[in-house]
């Protein structure tokens, strides 16, 4: 379809261009062809009221000029009329035309000037029917020319326009059938790039496109399978519990109570993994959504000590908080600053063996 309408489109361009050539060559002819004779004719200006004037003056009236007109009808290879001053043809290459009134008719009309500057007679010239027919004939000639050669050039333009549509439309149509395969999951497909024009930067940038998205789909697998391993470990724990209460197996007071804390455990366990979740989604969005505010650094690591100190109770570890409070405020927002401490407290209880120490200290820099 794309090739078919660039193709299309460089026929209509091709068409327009080579008729108006046509026209322009032919306008330009018959001007040139008019211009030709009219210089002619201008020829036969000079010469014609010469020589007539001088029989006038030597004879003193027109009769007996005939066969002036005819030889000069055949030096000029043109068709000549002579009327006097009151517009009676007295001579002509004609004979029928003899005693007529002349009129625009006869041709180009040339004055006679007399030897005191009046006229004394007229002098037409026309080109015989002959030379009218080799005049017609020859831009008849010239027309067929320029269709033959406007013929020719459209040929040739339109075969250059099929290779240049051609070129122009496979990679693209390459590209169509690649985003195709790319929209079923096959994100390995690639085009070639071919040449150095805008169509291969295209390419290049379509391949550049294809491979980030494979890239994401690894990492969305991975993160699947991540999530998905992550969620399995606490929901395996909190089942077996529930299957102990249920069967009685757990049945004692502290059995309980251990069980409900381990299950406690692992459910804040699932809820810290759907918040990371969401905050994923939030900056794949690009809308983090941060609220920033001013907030006690000291403040900020009391609270999180505090919340993390059961989970260091149970491991036997204690916690120092050495957080000068006279430090200047932070503008963060404290909800994902918190997390972020959390999150470091945790890895740090987990990966801290029975009755160790965590020290928690704050350094601050000023920013240049």
């Amino acid at each position: 379809m794309m090739a078919r309408r660039l193709l299309l489109s460089y026929l209509a361009i091709i068409g327009v261009t080579v008729a108006l050539l046509a026209i322009t060559v032919q306008i330009a002819t018959s001007q040139t062809f008019s211009r030709y004779l009219s210089d002619q004719a201008g020829i036969h200006s000079e010469m014609l009221p010469v020589m007539l004037s001088g029989y006038y003056t030597a004879h003193g009236t027109w009769e007996g000029v005939q066969p002036d007109i005819d030889q000069a009808s055949i030096l000029i290879g043109a068709q000549v009329a002579l009327s006097d001053a009151q517009g009676s043809i007295v001579a002509a290459s004609r004979r029928d035309l003899i005693g007529q009134r002349a009129d625009g008719s006869l041709g180009v009309m040339i004055p006679v000037p007399g030897r005191d500057g009046e006229t004394i007679g007229k002098v037409y010239v026309a080109r015989s029917v002959a030379q009218q027919r080799a005049d017609a004939a020859f831009l008849s000639n010239v027309t067929r020319a320029l269709i033959g050669a406007g013929l020719v050039v459209s040929l040739l333009a339109v075969a250059l326009g099929i290779l240049l549509a051609r070129s122009m439309s496979l990679p693209l149509i390459e590209m169509s059938r690649a985003a195709d395969r790319i929209a079923e999951g096959d994100y390995a497909v690639r085009v070639s790039p071919r040449g150095q024009n805008e169509v291969a930067a295209l390419a290049l940038a379509f391949n550049q496109m294809a491979e980030g998205m494979g890239s994401i789909e690894r990492l969305r697998r991975e993160l699947v399978a991540n999530v998905s391993h992550d969620l399995r470990t606490p929901l395996t724990v909190i089942r077996g519990y529930l299957e102990g209460l249920r069967s009685g197996q757990i049945a004692d007071r502290r059995s309980a109570e251990m069980a409900f804390e381990a299950m406690h455990t692992e459910v804040t366990r699932l809820l810290r993994l759907v918040n990371d979740l969401r905050q994923v989604a939030e900056f794949d969005a690009a809308k983090p959504q941060l609220e920033r505010r001013p907030v006690s650094a000291a403040e900020l690591a009391a609270d999180t000590l505090d919340r993390i100190r059961p989970l260091a109770a149970t491991k036997g570890v204690s916690l120092l908080d050495q957080v000068p409070t006279d430090l200047p405020l932070l503008n963060v927002d404290p909800d994902r600053m918190g997390r972020a401490l959390f999150n470091l407290l945790e890895n740090a209880v987990r990966h801290t063996p029975g009755n160790g120490t965590i020290i928690l200290r704050v350094c601050f820099k000023t920013a240049l």
